[in-house]
C-alpha cells in the first residue's frame, strides 16, 4: 500500500502538506498542491479513511434508518440524500431495522456516523440516542430535542383532494390508514380529514385503522380494503396513507370486480415513481423529495460545523391522475 510518506517524497513536500491537500485545506500553495495531486495520481494513493477519521474526528459517513425497505418513498429520498452527500465527500449507508433491532442499534453507534436520518416510526431506546449524541452524531427526524426535524405537511393537499371529490358528487368516503387511531389523529392527513369531513358535510366518512404493524403497506392496504368492503361496500372514494397502501387497495378492489375509478376513486400519498405508470395512474400527494434530501445533507454539514438544529416543513401538493373521477349513478 502506498503511504503518505511516499507521496510526500515524490512531490518534494512534507507529509503535513500532503495531509492538508488530502483534507481539502486551502493553506497549500498552488504549485505544491499540483505536485501533490500529480504524485497521488502517479502512485494511485488512496487515503486511509479510518486513520483520517480519527484525526479529523469525522467519518464522512451518513446513516439512514429505515423500517420498510420495500417502500419506494423512503428509498427515493435515500437516493436523493446519497447523490447530494457524495458531492460533499460523504458516503451513505442504509440500515434496515426490521429485525435484530438491538444488534443493529449497536452497529449504528459503532460506525461513528456523522449523521443519522430516521425514517422509522418506532421509538429508539434512549440509551442509544444518548450514545449517538455523545459521539457527535447529528440526529435527523428523532425529535426536536434530540436534533433537527424534517416534516411533511399534507393538510392543504388533503383538503384540496377532499374538496374535489365533494365537488364531483362523492358523499360516502373512506380512509385506509397504516396508523392506529392515535397516530392518525396526530398526523396532518388525519387532522385535515376530520376537519374537511365536518366542513364539507359528507354523508358518511369512515376510517379503517391499522393495528398490525408487522405487515408491509401494500398488505395493510389489501387487508383493510377487505374490511371496508365487508362494512362499507358502497363507499365511492377511498384515501390511503401512502401509495403502496393504495396499490394494495386497488388490487383487492380488482379481485372483487370493482373498477377504479368507474366504481370507486382511489387516492394515495407520496407520489412514488411507479404511481404514474399504474393502470389507472394513481392520484396522490407529492413533496419535493430531491429538495428534502439536499436540505437534509446541508443541515447535517451545517451542524457538524457548529450550526443550530432546525425544523424544516415541506408542504405537499395534490397530483391528479386517472384513479379518481366524478361520481356515477350506481
Amino acid at each position: 500500500m502506498v503511504t503518505r510518506k511516499q507521496v510526500a517524497q515524490l512531490a518534494g513536500v512534507s507529509e503535513g502538506t500532503v495531509s492538508n491537500v488530502v483534507n481539502g485545506k486551502s493553506i497549500v500553495a498552488k504549485d505544491k498542491m499540483e505536485r501533490v495531486l500529480a504524485a497521488i495520481e502517479e502512485l494511485h494513493y488512496v487515503p486511509d479513511q479510518t486513520a483520517r477519521s480519527l484525526v479529523m474526528r469525522r467519518s464522512n459517513h451518513i446513516g439512514i434508518a429505515i423500517y420498510e425497505l420495500t417502500n419506494p418513498y423512503h428509498m427515493e429520498i435515500a437516493k436523493c440524500i446519497e447523490e447530494c452527500a457524495s458531492r460533499s465527500g460523504f458516503i451513505v449507508s442504509v440500515f434496515m431495522l426490521d429485525n435484530n433491532m438491538k444488534d443493529k442499534f449497536k452497529a449504528m453507534v459503532e460506525r461513528r456516523l456523522d449523521g443519522l436520518v430516521n425514517f422509522m416510526t418506532n421509538r429508539y431506546p434512549e440509551e442509544y440516542i444518548d450514545m449517538l449524541a455523545q459521539r457527535g452524531t447529528v440526529l435527523i427526524n428523532f425529535d426536536s430535542e434530540s436534533g433537527s426535524v424534517f416534516s411533511n405537511d399534507y393538510r392543504d393537499a388533503t383538503a384540496q383532494i377532499l374538496q374535489r371529490l365533494y365537488d364531483w358528487g362523492h358523499r360516502r368516503i373512506a380512509y385506509i390508514s397504516t396508523m392506529d387511531e392515535i397516530g392518525f389523529r396526530a398526523d396532518s392527513r388525519g387532522k385535515q380529514w376530520f376537519e374537511s369531513v365536518q366542513k364539507l358535510g359528507f354523508e358518511r366518512a369512515e376510517v379503517f385503522y391499522n393495528h398490525s404493524f408487522d405487515a408491509a403497506s401494500d398488505q395493510t392496504g389489501r387487508l383493510l380494503t377487505q374490511r371496508m368492503l365487508e362494512t362499507f361496500r358502497d363507499a365511492t372514494a377511498v384515501l390511503c396513507t401512502n401509495d403502496l397502501t393504495a396499490m394494495g387497495c386497488m388490487r383487492t378492489l380488482a379481485d372483487e370486480g370493482i373498477r377504479v375509478p368507474t366504481d370507486i376513486s382511489v387516492v394515495g400519498c407520496d407520489d412514488i415513481e411507479i404511481a404514474k405508470t399504474l393502470i389507472p395512474s394513481l392520484t396522490t400527494m407529492s413533496i419535493d423529495k430531491y429538495r428534502q434530501g439536499e436540505d437534509i445533507v446541508a443541515q447535517i454539514i451545517n451542524q457538524l460545523d457548529g450550526g443550530e438544529k432546525q425544523h424544516h416543513v415541506y408542504h405537499a401538493v395534490p397530483v391528479y391522475r386517472e384513479s379518481i373521477a366524478p361520481i356515477r349513478n350506481r
